[in-house]
């Protein structure tokens, strides 16, 4: 790296930096697993029929995350998804170093620089030291509202150099974009808070809490008035049916091993590192509280609703910064004379690019497992004009996105508000009931239940499973797909 433009312009280095590091990540084929955010976006268009679809017409907790796919997609195409999510994934390393840079003045020698940026490479790839608790991340190789969270390095770093009120702004836009959020925003601007009475900044103090609450008040009464504000029977077997769908993420019992203890060790030793900032220390150290007592109390009362309100989500932000900080403050102490240390340097961010950067795209490759999958939706969509409603294993996840036809319903994508979860979970269950019947009256029976709550056209079932001999409408090696009329209808007569 040239000293001669790092020293004229550093900010260019770092996003070079950073841009390396995005190259790094093999991204997510768009419709892959959990963008099933984006039906909301993408059912407004004419070239498919996910408007009919059951999901697509629950309530809608990400709003802002819709519209504002759906402006982009209708401006340019969806392929500018990727940009948006290349550009998340770039805000990671390009704050998280300024945020260290401000904390350990002296890893702004270019050589220091370019050996964190290195290091940064290595924590994302390996995922212990990036990763959060409970299986969650900021973000990864797919795009989805939780991205967003990245916003809260800038937040944090507009803090550390006086920008508050456009920190709040960041910090809220996350919650925004991620109502999941919203917990955690307020525990960042209780640090904020905290520091600014310990500083007896009054003034200050009532100026980031109006603003604040401004800011974050559209979202959360959106949240309260449309997912929370419902009977109290339906609250109760709603949470019960959440907390079974997602125990990885919301039972703390399930999640919780020791390799979560050496989080929190990494967490209070990089407070230890920084005792003496104390305007970091009272920040981070109130953010990262917050979320362990909550934590602590819902390990011990067990309560529903703490749970499903996620307060070890703090995690996905202290345990990159943590890991950053203490790895920060190591890479401060080098003391290597400037040929080596360069030579170093670029050896370093030389091997670990290309080593993660094989590794994702040829080595993982996920797209091209991926892609074996995309088969299956190619055959189905052969028969996109013919198809209504389809009924589907409630394991294949892909289906829906990929073919743009209307699914009665699959596992991964689930309703958020409790009424609509209760029939979520029922149709699971009529969907399973179908898929487990032995005989083939026991498949019409199934089918006649399924088809008094919704109208099925088309069915996709194993060849093996199907009880009938009829028209199989695509050439696969495993799956049949039929139609009910020609099918099943002609059986019950």
């Amino acid at each position: 790296m040239n000293n001669k433009i790092y020293q004229k312009n550093p900010i260019l280095v770092y996003l070079t930096l950073s841009v390396l590091f995005v190259v790094t990540v093999q991204q997510f084929d768009l419709y892959k697993g959990g963008a099933n955010y984006l039906i909301h976006s993408i059912k407004f268009f004419d070239n498919n029929k996910l408007q009919n679809d059951w999901i697509a017409n629950q309530e809608d907790h990400l709003p802002l995350f819709t519209y504002f796919n759906y402006f982009l997609i209708k401006i340019f195409s969806k392929n500018v998804i990727y940009v948006i999510h290349s550009i998340l994934l770039g805000i990671c390393p390009f704050f998280l170093y300024l945020i260290s840079k401000n904390l350990f003045p002296k890893i702004k020698n270019i050589n220091l620089c370019v050996i964190w940026f290195a290091i940064f490479i290595f924590i994302y790839h390996e995922n212990s030291f990036f990763s959060g608790v409970a299986g969650q991340r900021v973000i990864d190789a797919g795009y989805q509202p939780a991205s967003f969270g990245a916003l809260f390095f800038i937040g944090i770093y507009l803090y550390l150099i006086k920008r508050i009120f456009l920190s709040i702004f960041f910090i809220c836009l996350a919650a925004s974009f991620h109502p999941t959020y919203i917990l955690h925003t307020g525990f960042l601007i209780l640090g904020f808070i905290a520091y600014t009475l310990i500083s007896k900044k009054y003034l200050e103090f009532f100026k980031i809490s109006i603003f604040y609450f401004i800011l974050i008040l559209p979202i959360t009464l959106f949240i309260i008035f449309n997912f929370i504000i419902i009977e109290k029977d339906i609250t109760i077997i709603g949470q019960e049916i959440l907390l079974g769908r997602i125990p990885h993420h919301a039972n703390i019992h399930y999640w919780f091993s020791y390799k979560d203890l050496f989080s929190l060790l990494i967490y209070f030793f990089s407070l230890f590192l920084l005792k003496d900032n104390s305007k970091f220390f009272v920040l981070f150290g109130v953010f990262g509280f917050c979320s362990i007592i909550l934590s602590l109390i819902q390990f011990f009362l067990d309560n529903n609703s703490l749970a499903l309100a996620f307060p070890w989500r703090t995690s996905v932000f202290i345990i990159p910064v943590s890991s950053l900080i203490v790895i920060s403050y190591f890479i401060n102490k080098i003391k290597i004379e400037d040929k080596k240390l360069k030579f170093i340097a670029l050896s370093l961010i030389l091997v670990l690019t290309l080593s993660f950067g094989y590794k994702s795209h040829y080595i993982k490759d996920l797209n091209s497992k991926f892609s074996s999958k995309l088969r299956l939706t190619s055959d189905i969509k052969k028969n996109f004009s013919n198809i209504d409603n389809l009924l589907i294993p409630i394991t294949l996840e892909d289906i829906r996105m990929n073919i743009g036809l209307p699914v009665f319903i699959d596992w991964k994508h689930h309703a958020l508000r409790y009424d609509q979860l209760i029939e979520w979970r029922l149709r699971i269950d009529l969907a399973s009931n179908f898929y487990k019947s032995r005989t083939l009256e026991e498949q019409i029976f199934n089918l006649n239940k399924i088809q008094e709550i919704d109208y099925i056209s088309h069915i996709l079932i194993k060849t093996n499973d199907l009880k009938i001999e009829c028209k199989n409408l695509i050439n696969h090696k495993v799956f049949a797909l039929v139609s009910v009329n020609e099918c099943f209808d002609n059986a019950k007569n």
